[in-house]
């Protein structure tokens, strides 16, 4: 997809599909996020569960989609703004564990035009390389605003 180079030209986006560029998650970048989300600190979980070894769980998918999307979706000259609104439905169908290369898929469903901005509908998937069953589906509603010229 090319780059988005004025606030007018989000209409347009309707419609389009991306992909992201591949990215792995990997054992250290596990570790920080149990640290960060205090995973690491829950009584509760039993030393020995189902769960395999560098298992990427979902929230932390979840939270890769900002990052992912932004790599694939990019605004030049600071006109345009992204900011999270939600989810209308998210769906972790696969797992991924560290070490697999993952990358986004979407399509720009929806932008409607609003007094502060076009909210924007987003259908995602995370996809894991060489595998037909994506590791996460979602909706994703992202408020893009207008910003100050470069």
């Amino acid at each position: 997809m090319t780059p988005t180079e004025t606030w007018d030209d989000l209409r347009a986006l309707e419609g389009t599909t991306f992909t992201g560029e591949w990215f792995t998650v990997d054992a250290d970048r596990l570790e920080q996020f149990d640290h960060a989300t205090y995973t690491d600190e829950n009584p509760d979980l039993p030393g020995g569960t189902d769960y395999p070894d560098g298992l990427v769980e979902g929230f932390h998918l979840l939270a890769l989609l900002d990052h992912l999307v932004t790599k694939a979706l990019v605004a030049t000259g600071r006109t345009v703004y992204g900011w999270n609104y939600g989810f209308d439905k998210v769906r972790f169908t696969s797992p991924v564990l560290a070490g697999q290369p993952i990358r986004v898929q979407g399509r720009i469903s929806e932008v409607a035009p609003r007094a502060d901005g076009c909210l924007a509908l987003l259908d995602v998937q995370i996809e894991v390389e060489g595998r037909e069953k994506p590791a996460c589906i979602a909706a994703w509603r992202i408020l893009w605003m207008r910003g100050e010229e470069a």
